[in-house]
């Protein structure tokens, strides 16, 4: 057995004593660190650095709910205002579409893709929804019903479109549709040949508590060619249709509340956005709700084949809506499987009570 070194019992006396303060002074720092808990006064604490994610989460101006507020709420709006959501699903409707390893199926909307999309609508709880790209009225209540069950009630809805009969428009809501005024068949012409407007003119009216309101879904020509027609030139003239509508709303009711939305399949700047915004700062300008998503990104739509992002996806308001729009809860909604719902994002827009 090995020996314990002589002056360890010379010292235990000191070694004894020192673990006496020892367990005093923790005993005393553990009451410090008590009632430190109970003083009001300040206590200076170091805070660790957040992460890149954690300060993005804190400024991003999106508020998406962990719960779907009671079906009953909704009618009313909430203290944070009416929230509307305009939103391209993307063929939500049975279409021939190809399948993995080749060939193509006639077939509805993939049930995964659905249920990323009802997920993504629920968890910003919107009043009033406006989609591009749904099919028949069918199936515009197959999803009013998938919204219900995920607990968002809208009850009301509106259901039309213009030649296209594949692609149509709608709008949902949890008030009551006051009046449709929708526009299916609006004709122009293009080098002396009459065309119709492939979605035509959703127009609802809707009584909110700041006043009855336009609300006017589009979805203009899209950017793939045609062999007979320019569809640039096409989009031009379907949005000068819009914007005559809007004008005709305006010069009966020049205090008329209009929110004007939808995929408009075109970018800033360009001569069917110009069209319908009207003339800057008059009185009949639909001024852009200027959003962003939690990035400070501004893209709505991703178009694989191309693979570019773009602005086409628009809310734009008269001059009565405009000091109604509250900015900081109004943005692109941005989750991380909006790609496993539709190509498009939507675009949120929350109004003051």
């Amino acid at each position: 057995m090995r020996r314990l070194p002589k002056n360890i019992f010379k010292n235990a006396p000191r070694i004894i004593l020192g673990a006496f303060f020892l367990c005093a002074s923790c005993e005393e720092e553990d009451n410090i660190g008590k009632s430190a808990s109970r003083d009001p006064e300040p206590v200076e604490k170091t805070i660790p650095a957040k992460t890149a994610d954690e300060q993005e989460a804190e400024t991003s101006p999106q508020v998406t709910p962990d719960t779907p507020e009671v079906p009953g709420q909704a009618a009313t709006g909430t203290s944070e205002g009416i929230r509307f959501m305009a939103y391209n699903i993307e063929n939500y409707l049975t279409m021939t579409r190809y399948v993995k390893g080749g060939g193509k199926v006639s077939s509805p909307k993939d049930p995964a893709e659905v249920a990323a999309l009802v997920k993504i609508i629920v968890g910003e709880k919107p009043h009033i929804l406006g989609v591009c790209e749904i099919g028949t009225e069918a199936d515009l209540k197959d999803l009013q019903s998938k919204l219900k069950a995920a607990g968002l009630d809208l009850p009301h809805f509106v259901h039309t479109g213009g030649i296209d009969s594949t692609r149509r428009l709608a709008i949902l809501s949890a008030f009551p549709i006051a009046g449709n005024h929708s526009k299916q068949q609006l004709v122009y012409e293009i080098n002396g040949h009459e065309r119709m407007m492939g979605r035509g003119i959703l127009d609802v009216t809707i009584d909110l508590p700041g006043g009855t309101t336009h609300f006017i879904g589009l979805h203009l020509k899209s950017k793939r060619e045609l062999e007979d027609f320019d569809q640039a030139e096409i989009r031009l003239n379907e949005a000068r249709l819009a914007r005559e509508h809007c004008d005709a709303i305006m010069a009966e009711d020049p205090n008329a509340r209009i929110v004007l939305y939808g995929d408009m399949n075109d970018t800033r700047k360009t001569p069917p956005l110009a069209m319908l915004m009207g003339k800057y700062k008059s009185d009949t300008y639909l001024g852009d709700v200027f959003v962003k998503d939690s990035r400070e990104h501004l893209w709505t739509h991703f178009w694989s084949y191309q693979q570019q992002y773009a602005r086409f996806d628009w809310v734009m308001v008269s001059p009565a809506v405009y000091p109604d729009v509250d900015k900081d809860k109004s943005f692109i909604a941005d989750p991380d499987i909006w790609n496993e719902a539709s190509d498009h994002r939507a675009v949120v827009v929350t109004l003051k009570k």
